[in-house]
């Protein structure tokens, strides 16, 4: 059964701009996991569709476990990466589902998408 959905959407731009200030790495730090910021490296020439990418994905996410970013789930919670196909597998930690009050974790179905100008994703959240 679906329990909750979310989508958002990103402007690259936005993100080149802040990727380029002074704080711009502080920025990654506070977006990405350590895991994803492993992936990211790989993936230097498009960084900023990388992070893009992952802030809408997260921000679907938490939309569809109905709280934002923030005392719930916040970004480091929430971990994005391909599975075996190259489809992006969500993982929140046990501390944030524990916050959320939720006895049973939910299963988030994801998918994020780019075009030239901006980056966005769609998030499903299902029970058993």
């Amino acid at each position: 059964m679906i329990a909750g959905v979310g989508i958002d959407l990103l402007d690259i731009d936005r993100v080149k701009r802040l990727l380029a200030q002074p704080h711009g790495e502080r920025f990654v730090e506070r977006v990405l996991t350590p895991r994803e910021r492993e992936l990211a490296l790989r993936r230097a020439g498009r960084l900023a569709e990388f992070v893009a990418g992952r802030f809408a994905a997260k921000e679907a996410v938490v939309k569809a476990l109905g709280c934002g970013i923030g005392r719930e789930v916040g970004f480091q919670d929430i971990c994005v990466l391909p599975g075996s196909c190259g489809k992006p597998e969500c993982t929140i930690a046990d501390a944030a589902w524990a916050r959320l009050g939720k006895e049973r974790p939910l299963r988030i179905h994801l998918s994020i998408t780019h075009s030239a100008t901006t980056a966005g994703a769609y998030a499903v959240a299902e029970t058993d």
